[in-house]
């Protein structure tokens, strides 16, 4: 889907990674549907089949490149729930941060990651896995006896999820503070969620 097609000819890594970022600037700057595969072509000095070779369709190649500047991150697994949560939290905070900086002179790539065709690439092509990280931390805590097993987790990986979207793209002006008080606020909002300390916090009071 959004992976360049390894049918045919070896595909030019550079040229790849160059129709990419010109989509991404494209996109940032005009808007979803601005995008002209054939000019995007006669930019990079390219056919418009050699583009096509690699992402079929439009919206595959506008996921591929929105998909260029996440990073799915470490799971982190410190035998604490809150930190493995705030740390798992922290991975969305920097890809929204690359995000914006890749959108510093407009927001057609966040309209475009929220667009009706592209939007099921991103889910299937990162969301789906980055929410399989967050749901294995919680099957840890359970099976550690940290958190009750019956707790929503969906929904507290959707809430941590939401509240980075919203408070980084909605609301970007709001003062975000240090890393470390972001972090304390995500630490804060964790354990309403989970109703626990975290294992550290548990030990120190035996």
């Amino acid at each position: 889907m959004t992976q360049p097609t390894t049918k045919g000819r070896p595909l030019d890594a550079e040229l790849t990674a160059r129709v990419l970022a010109a989509v991404r600037a494209e996109v940032e700057a005009n808007g979803l549907t601005n995008l002209r595969i054939e000019q995007l072509a006669s930019t990079l000095g390219c056919g418009k089949t050699a583009i096509y070779r690699r992402w079929p369709t439009k919206p595959e190649l506008v996921a591929a490149a929105i998909l260029e500047t996440f990073d799915l991150g470490e799971q982190p697994d410190t035998g604490d729930v809150v930190e493995d949560l705030v740390a798992h939290a922290w991975q969305n905070v920097e890809n929204v941060r690359r995000s914006h900086d890749a959108r510093a002179r407009g927001n057609g790539l966040l309209l475009a990651m929220f667009d009706m065709d592209v939007i099921p690439l991103i889910s299937e092509g990162f969301m789906e896995r980055r929410h399989a990280m967050g749901t294995a931390i919680l099957d840890r805590a359970v099976d550690r006896g940290e958190i009750g097993p019956d707790l929503d987790h969906d929904l507290i990986l959707d809430a941590l999820a939401g509240i980075t979207l919203f408070r980084l793209t909605l609301r970007p002006g709001r003062p975000q503070g240090t890393d470390d008080e972001v972090k304390d606020t995500y630490r804060t909002l964790v354990k309403s969620l989970v109703g626990a300390t975290g294992a550290r916090a548990r030990t120190t009071d035996l």
